[in-house]
This record gives structure tokens, sequence and C-alpha cells, in this order.
């Protein structure tokens, strides 16, 4: 969850500038700490220190190193084995400050590794996983092999997931990169300057072609080149397909934006209807896989396992069939032996490196000899995910640099809502007029969602003003809104520190209704669909106790609105075609909720406390 940056070039350019800048364009992956390391003259150049990289930068002036420097590595920090501190941020250093190194991940043997390393007389100084690799691999250069050679042997030592990029004072035009479960892209200006990162964003100011390291592969970058290597085969090169990047950095920046998670929710309808032109070959193939499936399963974590439930209800309406939601973490533990051959797993992620996600899918699939089938919905081309699956879905969200997920939880909703509909088209279980008119609701949600973001955004401030600034909250609902209130409360439980239950109105009664006192509030997510009339008592029960009652409803919205204190307004019909919707076009209110309610108790909503964008460890 940490980022990485590595630059090598043979241009009169400030490495350590432009390492500065390439961190900062992936703070969102970590941000406790944050290091760069610059090699000139045979020596080790390390600024590093605790806290936020601006504060950072004017403290010691991070970019600021001897001129003539050609390469450097920079680190922004999650923490996991060790404080934010000083001594445990990266880059980490061998015993004669030769060796550098960044690292994303977790070695899960690194307390064997450090015992064994210091028997040999190794001195540590950190509490943390990653200086073992430095140590490791100066160990294996004292006993007579190159660079590349030790790298390749140390990261063979190493056991969990990791991306790596090294450097060492005595090779001053190589950098060495390495990934296992951990992203690393690696970016070319052919001729004059390579580049290395966690995510494209980096090096994407620089040049739009770039290489994607699979697992246990091995990158050495010189000046505007780089060669391809097996970790377990040193020697013999391999060839890497190139990849063109169609985006721009625009689409990274803020674009005007005080925050990227306000820019990204503004995104939202353009992302909608990049993602209705995913081709129908690939919807047809998911909707042909789980018409003929015997069991269907799907996974997810976070925002992403909140739009798997919503997905769910929507294919489970047309494909007659019952699809069962297992958080990937509990996946292995909660199936067993009970997977049987002939399986299909959906599998959501934004990122497609989510650990969790891939451990439960590679357990599936060793488990079963590949006997079953993974369809996969990713926002992230190349991705760990892609690979093991047999059939992958690209939403169109674009690059989502908040931590808090916004446009990617709506394509990945629509996405499931596409392969719904192509199920329904396949089956001919509706009429193709009706057919048509539910395509029509799901063609019309980004229209919806842009008349609510250009008409009612100034209700929601007044909301977030009015509000008492208590620290507890329920989100509830019933049938397809359960996803909605889950999704909108964890949205606030983020990036506002905020106690959210996100929960069925109807079970709330069974405990949770103790905790209402007098405005106490209780937000009900409340589409006129086959659930409305109960959620009608569900209101009253809680107003009766005192309840501050704020609704979302649709324009029409009579009855609840009258029980309510405040209403949130969704200028949508109120019909059963856009009613199977509405965690799509309802989530909108519930994320900007959570962006002013953040910004108007001075939180920066971008980092949020203890959160990275990526979780790529357990």
């Amino acid at each position: 969850m940490c980022g990485i940056f590595g630059i090598i070039t043979n241009q009169e350019i400030s490495v350590g500038k432009i390492a500065l800048e390439g961190i900062k364009r992936l703070e969102y992956r970590g941000y406790d700490s944050c290091g760069i390391v610059t090699q000139y003259s045979s020596k080790l150049y390390i600024k590093k220190d605790a806290g936020k990289i601006d504060e950072i930068h004017k403290k010691i002036k991070l970019d600021e190193f001897p001129n003539g420097a050609k390469l450097a590595l920079a680190h922004t920090r999650w923490a996991t084995h060790g404080a934010p501190t000083k001594l445990n941020s990266h880059p980490h250093v061998d015993c004669h400050n030769k060796i550098a190194v960044v690292h994303n991940g977790i070695l899960e043997n690194f307390i064997e590794l450090k015992e064994e390393l210091q028997s040999k007389g190794h001195n540590f100084i950190s509490e943390t996983d990653t200086e073992i690799i430095p140590h490791l691999i100066e160990d294996y250069m004292e006993n007579d092999l190159d660079f590349k050679n030790a790298v390749a042997k140390a990261i063979q030592r190493c056991e969990g997931a990791y991306g790596v990029a090294i450097c060492h004072a005595d090779y001053p035009n190589t950098i060495i990169a390495v990934r296992k479960e951990s992203p690393i892209v690696v970016g070319i200006e052919e001729g004059n300057t390579s580049y290395c990162a966690s995510d494209i964003p980096a090096f994407l100011p620089y040049t739009r072609t770039c290489y994607l390291l699979d697992d246990d592969e091995m990158a050495v970058l010189k000046p505007g080149s780089v060669e391809f290597f097996d970790v377990k085969d040193s020697n013999v090169p391999k060839k890497k397909a190139i990849q063109k990047i169609e985006w721009n950095i625009d689409a990274a920046e803020k674009g005007g934006y005080e925050h990227f998670m306000l820019k990204e929710i503004y995104e939202e309808p353009s992302a909608l209807r990049r993602t209705l032109k995913i081709s129908k070959d690939i919807l047809k193939t998911f909707a042909k896989i789980l018409w003929s499936a015997k069991n269907i399963y799907i996974t997810a974590a976070g925002t992403s396992f909140y739009a798997s439930l919503a997905g769910k209800f929507i294919i489970t309406k047309f494909l007659d069939k019952y699809i069962e939601a297992i958080e990937c973490s509990e996946f292995q533990i909660q199936l067993g032996d009970a997977l049987k051959e002939d399986s299909v797993i959906i599998a959501i992620s934004q990122s497609g490196e989510t650990i969790d996600l891939i451990e439960a899918i590679r357990w599936a699939k060793e488990k079963l000899k590949n006997r079953v089938k993974v369809l996969s919905i990713t926002n992230v081309v190349g991705s760990t995910l892609t690979r093991y699956s047999d059939h992958v879905i690209l939403t169109q969200a674009g690059p989502e640099i908040g931590v808090a997920a916004t446009k990617t939880y709506c394509t990945q909703v629509l996405t499931l809502g596409l392969v719904a509909l192509e199920i329904a088209d396949l089956r001919k279980i509706l009429p193709d007029n009706e057919i048509e008119k539910y395509y029509d609701a799901l063609r019309s949600t980004p229209d919806i969602i842009e008349d609510f973001l250009n008409n009612d955004i100034e209700i929601l401030k007044k909301i977030v003003k009015n509000l008492e600034k208590t620290h507890n909250f329920f989100f509830l609902a019933r049938g397809i809104s359960l996803a909605t209130a889950k999704e909108g409360g964890l949205k606030l439980k983020e990036i506002a520190c905020r106690f959210i239950e996100g929960y069925s109105a109807a079970h709330a009664k069974h405990g949770p209704i103790s905790l209402v006192r007098k405005d106490f509030p209780i937000i009900f997510i409340a589409p006129p669909d086959e659930t409305y009339d109960r959620l009608v008592g569900n209101v009253m029960e809680f107003k009766a106790r005192g309840g501050k009652i704020i609704s979302l409803v649709v324009k029409s919205d009579k009855t609840i609105t009258d029980l309510s204190d405040i209403t949130i307004r969704i200028n949508q019909p109120a019909n059963k075609y856009y009613n199977l919707f509405s965690p799509i076009t309802f989530i909108p209110a519930l994320q900007l909720l959570a962006y002013f309610y953040s910004v108007d108790v001075g939180l920066d909503p971008d980092q949020p406390q203890n959160l990275a964008k990526t979780v790529t460890v357990h």
C-alpha cells in the first residue's frame, strides 16, 4: 500500500525534483512518511522523515541533491512493520550504505532472515521487514555475485508480497525493480530516461509508453532502456509486450477541484457513459457463463463488495439462480471443501491488486486445478487479478486517485447491470420492449447524476451545517438499497471518522434501535420499490424515538418526505425500471454528504486516517 517511484536518466535534469513529484502523485497509496535516495560519485544521498510529503519537504528540501545525480528512488509509506518514524521510513540501506531499497508489501519470513543475517554480523537499525532486503543483497555480493544476480538470489529468499526498487552506489547506470503481488510498472523515454513506479500516474507527465511487470519478474533499468528477467533465471532476458496509455496526466490531476474526491464524483457521469460502451461480446460471454453455471459466487472487499451486493441483486432478478456473496478475506475459510468443480466466481476490484482477493482466486484455481471459471471486473488493465481470470471486463472509470472509491463503485454496479440485462436478453424471460425499458433506465443513470450535481448539491452543504457534529449515524434501507446504505455509510466512516452502522432497516429493531436518542441522525435510503411501504413503518419507529430523519428519495416522493426532517431528492422516475438501478443514481448524494462533512470538521477527504488506496497487505 506504499508508493514507489524510480528514475534513471542520461539527461541534465533534476532527478530529485522529478522523484518528489512522482511520490506526490502516489501519496494516495500512503502518507505517514517518505524518503528519497540519489546516487552520485559512488555515494548514496538519502533524505527521509515521518509525516506528509509537503511537511517533510518544507523541513529538509527533499528535492535538493548533488548536481549531476542521474538516478533517484523515492517512497511514500503506509506503515505495516514499525511505527511511522524517521528510522522506519524508506529507503533502507545495507551495512555499508551502498545498497538502497524501497518496498511495497510484507515479507512474511523476515524474522528468520533477520536472525540469520544478524548471526553473520549484519546490523539493523529499523523495525521494518524491508531492511532485510539490502542486507541480503549485500550478503550475496560479498560472496562474489554481481548486483543483478545478488538481487535475484536475495528476492528468491523472500516470502510474501513485494514490489521493490533497488539501487547501488557503485552501479550508477542501473535500477533494479522486482515484483510479486505488489504492482510495479516501468515507463520508458526511449534512449533518454527510464522510470519505475507503483502506478502509472507517477510518470505519466513524461511518457505514455510502459511495461507491466508480472509476478516473479525483474526489470533492469538503464537510461532510456530496460531488460526483463525471470527472478529464478536472471541471466536470460525475456520479451514483454509494450503498453500505450490512452489517458493523459490531466485525468490524474485535480483540475481545479479542491480535492481528488470531489473531482472524481463530478467525473461519474462521463465514467458511466464510457462504461456503457463496453463490448456487447464480452458482456454476452459473461452472461452465457453465468447462465450455464451450477454454483456462482461473487467476492470482493470494501466498496467493491458493496457494489457486489447491489450487482448480485440485479443479476439474480434476471438469472433466477442463487449467487452467494462472500467477502474475499473469508472466501477460503467459508467455502473450504464446499467449493465444487464448474463453479463460477465473479471477482471485483478497483485496482485488481487487492491481496485478499488475489489469494482467494488463486486458492480456488489451485484447489480445483483450474476447473473453476473466474470472471473479473476491474479498472486497471494488466493488474494481477486479470492474470488469474478467464474473462475480464475493464470498467472505464479512468484513474481514481482519491482513497475513498467513488466513480469506480458506480461503474462496477453499472457493469453488473449490463451483464444482468444481457442475461435477460439471452434467456428471453421478458418481452423485448420490457427489457428495453430497463436498458433505458440504465442508460439514463449518467444524466440523472449529472442533473443532481448541477442542481442539488447545496442541500447537502446545508445538511452538514445544520447537523449536530455527532460521532454516530445509522444508514438504513431494505432490499437492493441495503448496498447503498452500507456504501454510503462507509464513505462517511472513511473520510469523516464517524461511527456508522449501515444496516437493514428491519433488522435494526433487533438491537441497534436501542442507541437512538433525540436528534440521533438516521439516513434512510428510500426509492419507491417493493420495500417502500415497510420502510415507511421503519421510519415511523425511529422517528417516534427522537431520531432525526434524513431521507434519500425520488423527486415525486410524498409519504416518507412528510415523515422526514430533511430530504435529499433524486430527479428520476418512480418506477421499477429506475428503482433497480438506484444504487448508481442515489450513491453520489451520499458520497457528497461524506465529502462536505469531512471538510466541515477539518479533515482531508483525500487522505483519510489509517487508510490507503490499494490494500496489498494482509
